[in-house]
C-alpha cells in the first residue's frame, strides 16, 4: 500500500479502521482510539493529525529510524504508518506504586 493512498484514506473513518486493523498490531489499535476519545476527535482526524505532526516535528533521528524501519519492511506505506502512529502516542509506563495501604495489616 501506498503511503500517499493511506494518508490519503485517513479522513474516511471506514478506511482508517481498515488500515489500522491491515497493520495487525491491536494493541496499536486500542492505544489510537483511546487516544481520539481522549482528544475529543473522529480516529482518522487524530491519526491524520499524529502523521501531519510527525512530518512538521520529526528530528533527523527520528527520520533515519523511519527509514530504518521502512527499509526493512515487506509493506513500506504500513510499516510507515505503524511507525510514526507508534511514536505519536506515549506508551504508558508501569508503575511500581501501590495502591493499597499496606501500612495496615490484614484482617
Amino acid at each position: 500500500m501506498l503511503l500517499g493512498s493511506i494518508i490519503a484514506n485517513l479522513y474516511d473513518e471506514t478506511s482508517i479502521l481498515e488500515t489500522l486493523a491491515s497493520l495487525d498490531d491491536l494493541v496499536l489499535m486500542a492505544r489510537m482510539r483511546e487516544a481520539a476519545a481522549q482528544a475529543g476527535e473522529p480516529l482518522g482526524c487524530f491519526a491524520s493529525s499524529a502523521v501531519g505532526s510527525f512530518v512538521a516535528r520529526a528530528d533527523d533521528a527520528a527520520w533515519l529510524s523511519l527509514m530504518a524501519v521502512t527499509s526493512k519492511a515487506e509493506d513500506p506505506g504500513k510499516a510507515c504508518l505503524r511507525y510514526i502512529l507508534g511514536t505519536a502516542i506515549p506508551v504508558p509506563k508501569p508503575s511500581c506504586s501501590l495502591t493499597t495501604d499496606v501500612s495496615q495489616p490484614r484482617t
